[in-house]
């Protein structure tokens, strides 16, 4: 069985196209890495004719031929989607208390694709789901600061001095979280909207109730360049190409325009 490699030989691979199997699933777009993982170990992939249990053993996708279940694998075409979730769905390929998940909504010949990021239950809004990993890492690495914008509806008006808070960055418990953009519609207080550069677990609702509001309704409507628009909730359109190129060109930049 082959080892993993060490040392300048480990860092000659990474920098070439040798990777870990699970990870070359991931990159050709079969499974996540820790599905492609599970895959692997219940004895499903093979590598040259030979089936391979170890995740973690280096090959080259140029040269092996890798098959899942028997079917040779081949490199699929980059796919991105967004999708308008509505409240109540979750953002998981399957569920065990049987709710309904993103993939319910998505059309039946939908190739494998995974969430960039998540949205929790109780919030509805832009998704984007892809089979690009690169474009993932892209929109949810911390230091690549693509702005998520949320529309936010609170019990309460809020007040000057809350917002300030939430503008300066605030710790709660244990969690420190980064400032952020906010406005207040000069029409009803109780509506604000939110811009993050981060996206840590359910971030606004937990700076919101730490202030003692109630989130009432949350609704994500852009991510970078990309805005839910017209699209009605359950609704599925493909990105536009140059958006995905612009966005990935600024992040290779330094997330510089």
């Amino acid at each position: 069985m082959s080892k993993r490699p060490q040392g300048e030989e480990a860092s000659s691979q990474r920098r070439g196209d040798r990777v870990t199997l699970a990870r070359a699933l991931s990159k050709l777009g079969v499974a996540s890495r820790t599905e492609a993982g599970t895959l692997i170990r219940d004895g499903g992939v093979t590598v040259n004719g030979r089936a391979v249990r170890d995740p973690d053993r280096w090959i080259d996708p140029r040269t092996d031929r890798i098959a899942v279940r028997g079917e040779v694998v081949r490199k699929h075409k980059h796919v991105y989607l967004m999708l308008h979730k509505p409240a109540g769905v979750v953002t998981t390929r399957s569920d065990e208390k049987g709710r309904a998940t993103v993939y319910d909504l998505l059309p039946d010949e939908t190739p494998w694709v995974f969430p960039v990021g998540r949205l929790d239950k109780e919030s509805s809004g832009l998704l984007l789901l892809t089979n690009d990993t690169r474009f993932g890492e892209a929109i949810t690495a911390p230091g690549g600061k693509v702005p998520k914008v949320y529309v936010v509806h609170v019990d309460h008006a809020m007040t000057f001095a809350d917002a300030e808070l939430i503008r300066g960055g605030m710790t709660v418990g244990r969690n420190t979280f980064r400032p952020a953009v906010l406005s207040i519609d000069p029409t009803d207080g109780r509506r604000i909207r939110i811009t993050l550069i981060e996206g840590k677990n359910r971030e606004i609702r937990r700076m919101l109730e730490a202030l003692g509001y109630q989130v009432i309704g949350l609704h994500r409507v852009a991510i970078g360049p990309f805005t839910i628009g017209g699209l009605p909730p359950g609704g599925v359109r493909s990105l536009s190409s140059l958006a995905v190129r612009i966005l990935m060109r600024q992040q290779s930049l330094g997330g510089e325009s």
